[in-house]
């Protein structure tokens, strides 16, 4: 529902969405028996709410949760964690990176990929729980030829139904690619926000990105902390000096355990609001933070 950004409890008005981390993980199990994924699984209701309330106390209030479909989704947990911290969480459909997709991915025809999607936005897992984001992966240097097929089927399904699209950059590699397969099927750039950005750590790419008419998300804050997370913050200043300021989005993509207080990590979701604010303030101003913050999601994620 355009200006109605859907969240796991339903929509809501595009003003209530307030600040907002445009892509974390609050419950995930990456689906591979590999014993590196054990620290990426988030399974505790009690703990992820503990650290959603670290969140809120921050000043947050919304939070997307980019769980897709073969990762560990849990939507009933998200429901019942935004019940109880009053924490907005918009949750995804979609499809990951080749790695991350589900054993059957291969031999669905591209009609019954595109319907598995559709289906989801009906009610997802058997539950009423609806998407507000769908979700799109690449790999490393490449697009493979699956994770191409999963772009037409995002691109389909966000044409007929005007849901953005969030994507996942490995390393922050392959967004200009990613814009121009989008395109050429016939997505507006400004519904697209492409992740990660910030892990190609190149701050003249980051405006190329802008520069197609992209959102680019810098969402790996948090992992360098002895210098304040200098690149990041000077990454950001840049894109606003450039004018790209209304096409930035923040997160941490905290989805491991030794990065949330809760699970008995850090820096936790708390701290984009309080240490990264800090030091974004002595380069920007606050309404541009609040920009990136606060109107930038508000905009995207209700499809205006």
């Amino acid at each position: 529902m355009k200006g109605f950004p859907m969240t796991v409890l339903g929509p809501v008005s595009a003003n209530a969405l307030g600040v907002t981390y445009a892509h974390e993980h609050l419950l995930v199990k990456p689906q591979l028996e590999d014993e590196k994924y054990v620290d990426y699984t988030l399974d505790s209701v009690e703990k992820t709410t503990e650290e959603v309330e670290f969140f809120k106390a921050a000043g947050g209030e919304t939070i997307v949760e980019m769980t897709p479909i073969h990762y560990g989704r849990d939507v009933a947990g998200y429901a019942e964690i935004s019940k109880r911290t009053g924490v907005h969480i918009i949750c995804c459909t979609g499809y990951h990176k080749k790695l991350f997709m589900p054993p059957w991915f291969s031999e669905k025809t591209d009609e019954a990929l595109y319907k598995i999607l559709m289906n989801d936005i009906g009610g997802m897992d058997g539950m009423r729980i609806r998407p507000g984001v769908i979700k799109a992966g690449t790999s490393l240097n490449e697009i493979a030829p699956e994770e191409s097929r999963a772009i037409e089927a995002v691109a389909r399904v966000h044409l007929e139904t005007g849901i953005p699209i969030s994507t996942h950059c490995e390393r922050g590699t392959m967004g200009d690619e990613q814009v121009k397969r989008f395109k050429a099927l016939g997505v507006d750039p400004a519904h697209i926000l492409l992740g990660h950005i910030d892990s190609s750590l190149d701050v003249e790419y980051a405006c190329r990105l802008c520069e197609m008419g992209a959102n680019i998300c810098i969402d790996h804050i948090g992992r360098e902390r002895a210098d304040r997370d200098a690149f990041r913050v000077g990454m950001i200043a840049t894109l606003v000096s450039r004018g790209y300021g209304g096409q930035v989005f923040l997160s941490g993509d905290m989805g491991k355990k030794n990065y949330l207080q809760a699970y008995g990590g850090t820096p936790g979701l708390r701290y984009i609001l309080t240490d990264l604010k800090s030091a974004l303030l002595e380069k920007i101003s606050i309404s541009d933070f609040e920009r990136i913050t606060i109107e930038n999601p508000r905009r995207f994620f209700s499809g205006e």
